[in-house]
């Protein structure tokens, strides 16, 4: 079913937002993470570009995990038997949340190692 304007592709994607924190709980995990290193950026005094990195990587990995979660539901609604393919799309979905994470853990240790030792110096 097709959406018929704006506003309602909006109100769709929120509820996708809300489901995916309600049932997934990678979600949760992500969300402390990002929590954990907005705290670390404010008490190494971050710069706005050290903040637009944290909020550009934390939702590509938000991103990925939803498409991730898109992906496992429809191939275990629509394929119960062991299948290669659907196997190879899991796999291959999971790896990009993987991408994503290796991305936003070394930008962000690279921000906080920087902010660190312009301190310490």
């Amino acid at each position: 079913m097709k959406n018929k304007n704006f506003a309602q592709s909006v109100v769709c994607a929120c509820r996708g937002i809300a489901c995916g924190f309600r049932q997934e709980r990678n979600f949760k995990i992500y969300t402390g993470i990002a929590a954990v290193f907005l705290a670390l950026n404010v008490l190494t005094s971050s710069g706005l570009y050290d903040y637009i990195l944290l909020l550009a990587l934390s939702c590509g990995v938000f991103a990925a995990e939803y498409i991730n979660t898109a992906v496992e539901r429809l191939c275990d609604r629509f394929c119960t038997e062991e299948n290669g393919d659907v196997r190879f799309a899991k796999d291959v979905s999971a790896a990009a949340v993987l991408v994503m994470g290796i991305a936003f853990f070394g930008a962000e240790g690279a921000v906080l190692l920087s902010n660190i030792s312009g301190m310490l110096s």
